[in-house]
């Protein structure tokens, strides 16, 4: 996570709170460690947010604060009303409803000039071949992808070979008419990309594994020339 956006994030969990909150607290909640917590309270306050509090024991936000409005262009809001659109199409269900979600918060969250532009805005991504179905959750495999946690999939192939597999998994790509799942596999000790209608099942397991997705990605990138993502 970026730390602009992990800034914000602690801006709007202290909104949320109505009590001292602690740095561990806020660690927890944001997967990073309470030194890191403490070094953005210092930079929060010095940018003449309201935070009282001091380490070890608690912070609590003033009164009365804002944030200040967004503030997009408008080839910027086309980008990401299109952007959404094509989420909605083709995302998962439960992806597909928080991009609607999030229309509707931008949409309060801009001047109602451009409000209007963006609610109105004429680009669509009609999606004529639909995904193939699924037996799996997506929802879940997503949600190993942002922990790092590694999942077994019974998986069938091309041929209709069934096997189960340990994989860690890394990235998510969206095609044309289907999802693949980017991961290492450890039967295979190997990456390999498995599409996601041909899971069978699917459970998350409660190991986490190293390294870092990111070097992972970086490797698999390397390893299949995408400078893009290496």
């Amino acid at each position: 996570m970026k730390r602009a956006d992990r800034l914000i994030q602690i801006i709007e969990l202290m909104r949320r709170e109505r009590r001292p909150v602690t740095a561990q607290y806020i660690a927890e909640e944001l997967e990073v460690t309470p030194r890191t917590i403490y070094r953005d309270m210092v930079t929060l306050t010095a940018s003449g947010v309201p935070i009282d509090g001091e380490a070890g024991v608690g912070y609590i936000m003033g009164d009365g604060y804002h944030m200040p409005p967004m503030m997009f262009t408008e080839d910027e809001l086309e980008a990401l009303m299109l952007g959404m659109r094509m989420v909605q199409e083709r995302a998962d269900k439960d992806l597909a409803k928080a991009a609607k979600n999030l229309i509707g918060k931008i949409s309060v969250a801009i001047p109602d000039d451009l409000s209007a532009l963006f609610l109105n805005t004429d680009l669509y991504a009609p999606q004529f071949v639909k995904i193939k179905e699924e037996k799996v959750s997506v929802a879940d495999i997503r949600h190993a992808l942002r922990r790092q946690f590694k999942i077994k999939i019974t998986y069938a192939d091309v041929k209709g070979e069934v096997t189960d597999r340990i994989v860690w998994p890394i990235l998510m790509a969206h095609f044309y008419d289907n999802r693949n799942l980017v991961a290492w596999c450890e039967k295979r000790q190997a990456f390999r990309s498995f599409r996601t209608e041909r899971m069978v099942k699917l459970k998350i397991l409660p190991e986490k594994y190293k390294p870092y997705r990111k070097k992972l990605i970086k490797q698999w990138a390397i390893e299949n020339q995408i400078p893009d993502l290496a």
